[in-house]
């Protein structure tokens, strides 16, 4: 089933379904919006390992949600390495991920392999490059969202439970996450080229790109050339965070004209991939020094976009000297989706090593020197940018 967020409660499921508890009659149910529901513990999860490289499922129980009446109910699984699941804010990421797969039963079979692609993903969030995924078992937390099957509403989470013997690994599958991603459609030149997408650094698998969309746009994606991933797909869930207005029957269509960020992450699951694609905002961020010394997303030093696909990002003026840090916002580490500029043109850091300056680590001709009073202009259609 395809999940996609921000969508308009459909008429023919909720006028007839749901009375407010004001206008209760016999006639109708009453939608109790419930805080949360419970997520049962395995009965052998104190003794039993989880060995997810030669397990297929994880299987997980759960009560429905009390929304005052049997409804069909969607539920997420989402994983963290802590008990406390934090969410994102324009600082910090979330601590946890939500699994692709989706479910409609009170009984889950969570696929082993997405569980460890899953893990591989926090373990490389939370640590250093350096740092090897454990091969003894560890303590893996998990809760459940629960919806009421496409409609938006009755949105709860469920209670944390521990599975404190988890064993992954970091060579689980045969399959690896994919190394290249792309996209073609209307927006780009009118079916005839695919764009490929920037990798995140230090984050196999994920993907992004700016793009300006006129209204009502068309496109599909790929992990190559020619494959065509769309809508129908039911690999495919699509998190609309930016009021782009995603619909379609087989192409993926962008209704509300504007820059987005699109970001895709290809999980493996099993010999296959599962993918999830978010839309967000087109925001880009001026960063550190010559901002004054802010290293966080703040709206003063947010580009301001241009209205038209041709257009230039354009920078506040900088307030001091010294190397310019520039990136998109997305939920992941602002230097996961920074870039630079080389010879005229954006340089994307992707896996690149910037441990303390582009111009220490990478070399002087990526370094860019800004100085009080320079702003920045970038150009992501056609891939430019200067210093002013």
């Amino acid at each position: 089933m395809k999940k996609i967020f921000n969508i308009i409660l459909a008429s023919i499921f909720a006028l007839p379904l749901f009375t407010a508890c004001e206008t209760d009659n016999d006639s109708n149910p009453i939608l109790h919006e419930p805080d949360t529901f419970t997520l049962n513990t395995p009965a052998y999860a104190a003794n039993n390992v989880y060995d997810l490289k030669n397990a297929k499922t994880v299987e997980l129980t759960c009560s429905q949600p009390d929304y005052g009446f049997p409804a069909p109910t969607t539920y997420t699984v989402q994983v963290s390495l802590s008990a406390e699941f934090q969410e994102a804010t324009d600082d910090v990421k979330a601590n946890y991920i939500e699994l692709g797969s989706v479910f409609t039963s009170a009984k889950l079979h969570v696929d082993a392999s997405e569980l460890n692609a899953t893990l591989l993903e926090l373990w490389a969030a939370a640590n250093d490059e350096n740092t090897a995924f454990p091969t003894d078992p560890i303590s893996v937390y998990v809760r459940l969202k629960a919806t009421i099957t496409d409609s938006g509403r009755g949105v709860c989470l469920s209670n944390v439970i521990e599975l404190p013997k988890v064993l992954g690994s970091a060579d689980a599958s045969s399959l690896a996450p994919p190394k290249t991603m792309f996209i073609i459609g209307s927006m780009i030149e009118d079916w005839g080229v695919w764009k490929p997408m920037t990798m995140v650094s230090g984050l196999d698998g994920q993907f992004w790109t700016m793009v300006y969309f006129d209204a009502n746009s068309e496109f599909k994606f790929g992990t190559k050339e020619k494959e065509y991933i769309g809508m129908t797909d039911s690999r495919l869930t699509i998190t609309d965070k930016a009021n782009a207005g995603i619909e379609g029957d087989d192409n993926i269509k962008v209704t509300t004209a504007g820059w987005y960020i699109v970001y895709i992450k290809a999980a493996v699951k099993g010999d296959d991939y599962v993918f999830t694609m978010t839309f967000y905002p087109g925001e880009v961020y001026l960063f550190g020094v010559t901002n004054g010394g802010v290293w966080a997303y703040d709206d003063g030093w947010k580009f301001t976009a241009p209205d038209a696909k041709d257009g230039n990002f354009v920078s506040p003026a900088m307030v001091a000297s010294g190397e310019v840090r520039m990136c998109v916002k997305t939920e992941v580490d602002w230097w996961r989706t920074e870039f630079t500029l080389y010879d005229g043109n954006i340089f994307y850091r992707e896996n690149i090593a910037v441990n303390d300056s582009w111009g220490a680590d990478v070399g002087a001709g990526y370094s860019i020197q800004g100085s009080a009073g320079k702003i920045m202009q970038l150009n992501f259609t056609a891939g430019t940018g200067e210093m002013k």
